[in-house]
């Protein structure tokens, strides 16, 4: 893999001027692949994509990854969680 030039589609940034986007390699939607192997979120605040909606049931319904934790904590609520006893 190392070496290979990835697309990135994108149309917006969010507010921290990060780029918020698709990713693809040869041909494949590495976001979708990394929702339905566990490896990220679908973060259905801000994405409504059924695509991804579906990939994580799949990866909930196996138990996979991240899933396989009995209480697994979206990074967005970790960081609350952070901000919290910081402040």
């Amino acid at each position: 893999m190392f070496g290979k030039e990835v697309k990135v589609v994108w149309k917006k940034r969010d507010k921290y001027k990060r780029i918020l986007g698709g990713i693809y390699l040869d041909g494949r939607w590495v976001n979708k692949e990394m929702v339905a192997e566990s490896w990220a979120w679908h973060y259905k605040y801000f994405s409504s994509n059924q695509e991804l909606a579906k990939a994580e049931t799949a990866a909930k319904d196996a138990k996979k990854g991240l899933w396989a934790d009995v209480n697994p904590i979206p990074p967005w609520e970790f960081r609350k969680m952070k901000k919290k006893k910081a402040g």
